[in-house]
């Protein structure tokens, strides 16, 4: 050690004799660059020796491939060359203009460091979660972007109070007062912060939710939640970022709640020809008991009109007189005795069939009921196959539905 600082004291004596004076402070600062690079390429071939050691399969050390991929320690390395550069500092340099100058760089540069350092920091930490969890992304990035953004903020504060020389509290009271114009400069920046802090911490949106956003393409499952983003992946593959202020200022449709749920709704109407409703005869009557799913429900309802029509004396002289079972309701009836025994329903949801108001295409028949799965391809299977079989079936009660007559029909029509 002795002998280092000897040496040093020589070097610096030589290069103290060094004339003129800008030529002394070149080979100076020459130097002292010099060095401070030096350090820092001896520092990252040992850090590379030791990141090659613990790379090897045969460790199997939790999270460390996190930290080996993360660029924290190469950021940290960087401290080296400027502790060098201020240790030769008072070697190679007087007290003065320049040496302050210098100091204060290496300061700032110091606290630059720091801060993209936290900033790795909170990134591994963010890693860490979703290794632990078991996912590739979750909606606490944004946490842990506020935290390294307050990182490089209060860098930024030190680096200003060094340059000009005051306390950092200094500082801060200038920005409080300044306050007023940033939030006027940075107004979107900032409702995009506070949107995303909004959305993360009640839980509004979650990676891997099915979203749809009104007035934009977003259509699709949720990949990203950054600090003033959210990206969705669209199920044409495409992909659209969402400010998040929108999803706070605008409504949005999240579908998590239906995956929850098991079960996704099926709410679909057949348009009823009501040129085809009628009350039903004994013919029509004695066709639909053959049929299985309506043979319970026709023998209660026989029985239930049998003994309400027998107390109306003048039930024989007319229709309206008594009460009868018609196509329409009856194939009603039909249509929730085939939904409760479709496999493919979900029985502890909502389900019914009603009729909506007539309108001029007809008399809508809606079906309301809920899938026992949330598959897209497989949700869409299942109601084309329900509406398959209802419109199908529709002639057995006489029933039909109602479809605008084409171009094509009226000459056909009119050729005969």
């Amino acid at each position: 050690m002795t002998t280092l600082l000897h040496w040093f004291e020589m070097a610096d004596q030589t290069l103290m004799a060094i004339e003129p004076y800008p030529l002394r402070i070149t080979v100076l600062l020459a130097v002292l660059v010099g060095l401070s690079i030096g350090s820092y390429v001896v520092v990252r071939l040992f850090y590379g020796l030791i990141r090659l050691r613990l790379a090897r399969p045969s460790r199997h050390i939790p999270t460390l491939h996190l930290v080996l991929k993360s660029p924290l320690f190469p950021r940290l390395l960087k401290v080296v060359p400027l502790l060098v550069a201020r240790g030769m500092l008072a070697f190679f340099f007087d007290e003065g203009t320049l040496t302050k100058i210098l100091l204060v760089g290496i300061q700032c540069w110091f606290l630059l460091i720091c801060a993209r350092s936290f900033a790795a920091l909170m990134n591994i930490f963010y890693l860490i979660g979703n290794e632990r969890r078991g996912v590739t992304a979750s909606p606490h990035k944004g946490i842990f972007q506020v935290l390294s953004l307050l990182g490089y903020l209060f860098a930024a504060v030190g680096m200003i109070a060094i340059v000009l020389g005051r306390d950092p509290t200094y500082v801060l009271s200038g920005l409080t007062a300044l306050s007023a114009i940033f939030m006027l400069i940075f107004k979107d920046a900032i409702l995009g912060l506070t949107a995303g802090i909004t959305l993360i911490g009640n839980g509004l949106v979650k990676i891997g939710d099915w979203i749809v956003v009104p007035g934009t393409d977003a259509d699709g499952d949720v990949i990203d939640i950054a600090l003033t983003t959210v990206r969705v992946q669209n199920f044409d593959k495409t992909i659209t970022s969402v400010p998040a202020y929108d999803l706070i200022a605008k409504p949005f449709t999240n579908w998590r709640g239906m995956v929850e749920a098991g079960g996704r709704r099926i709410k679909r109407s057949i348009q009823i020809d009501l040129d085809t409703v009628c009350f039903a005869d004994e013919t029509m009557l004695s066709h639909w008991r053959k049929i299985k799913l309506l043979k319970e429900y026709l023998a209660k309802k026989e029985e239930e009109l049998a003994a309400e029509n027998a107390s109306a004396v003048e039930a024989s002289a007319s229709m309206a007189n008594a009460r009868h079972l018609t196509n329409l309701g009856t194939f009603r009836a039909y249509c929730i005795a085939y939904l409760k025994n479709h496999p493919r329903i979900h029985k502890n949801m909502t389900l019914m069939v009603r009729q909506l108001p007539p309108v001029e295409s007809g008399l809508p028949l809606e079906i309301y009921c809920f899938t026992n799965t949330t598959i897209w391809a497989q949700y869409e299977s299942i109601q084309s196959d329900i509406f398959d079989h209802l419109l199908a079936i529709l002639p057995e009660f006489g029933l039909s539905a109602f479809q605008v007559t084409s171009a094509s029909a009226l000459r056909s029509m009119r050729s005969k």
